[in-house]
């Protein structure tokens, strides 16, 4: 048997490489789509691809490429995210194309990513693992003043990420809206861990069936739930 592939898109130096470290580890070949990545190039046996998330169709591109070099994903970790940061007495500063520009990449290739997603899935045999993962954070349970874009895009996916995961999840997909917390279940902000994401979402994929679609985590801890945040 083949060793399953897992493609992280938004591969960058924090959390798509804790992902990409903990997925080797556990046997998966893995391609990497990043803007400044070069197509063609390889490092460490993974598969880069240069992918520029604000065209949805480039997405449907990417996976093709993967599947061509080397079949069909059964694991996505979408990672990418873009935001512009505004005053909180001047919410809707930014103008309408950086606003646009920041959904495409925040919400709208998301949808093109797990739509591949699901198609790689159904051509894959019922006893391997799938799972859709999307970086979120706690924006999803409210605004915070001066991240309006990013927030947008996180409420977006959030609701993607829950109904994609209760219509396919009887078929054995999951899809998971992953977001570290502090132990009192405060937002880590910038001081995300990388490794630590990689280890719960390989935990996931081991079994998460337990687990809802909104996958709040502790470093060190795994899984917990929180109260709503009150931001």
């Amino acid at each position: 048997m083949s060793e399953p592939i897992a493609f992280i898109i938004g591969a960058g130096k924090n959390i798509g490489a804790g992902t990409a470290d903990a997925l080797r580890s556990r046997s998966y070949r893995i391609a990497l789509a990043a803007r400044s990545l070069k197509n063609g190039d390889s490092k460490d046996g993974n598969l880069l691809l240069s992918l520029d998330l604000t065209k949805p169709d480039a997405v449907s591109n990417a996976f093709a490429t993967v599947r061509k070099e080397w079949g069909e994903p059964s694991v996505v970790h979408y990672n990418a995210a873009a935001a512009h940061f505004t005053s909180a007495e001047d919410v809707v500063a930014t103008s309408v194309p950086d606003f646009a520009q920041d959904l495409v990449i925040n919400t709208t290739s998301v949808y093109a990513a797990i739509k591949e997603s699901l198609a790689g899935f159904d051509a894959l045999p019922a006893s391997t693992p799938k799972a859709f993962f999307y970086t979120g954070n706690i924006l999803n349970e409210g605004p915070r003043p001066g991240l309006l874009t990013l927030g947008v895009g996180k409420v977006a996916s959030a609701q993607i990420i829950e109904l994609a995961d209760d219509a396919y999840g009887k078929k054995g997909y999951r899809f998971f809206y992953v977001d570290e917390r502090k132990a009192d279940g405060s937002s880590k902000g910038t001081t995300i861990d990388g490794p630590a994401h990689g280890e719960f979402i390989a935990s996931l994929i081991d079994g998460g069936n337990d687990v809802p679609w909104q996958a709040t985590f502790v470093a060190g801890k795994g899984y917990v739930k929180f109260p709503r945040a009150q931001l």
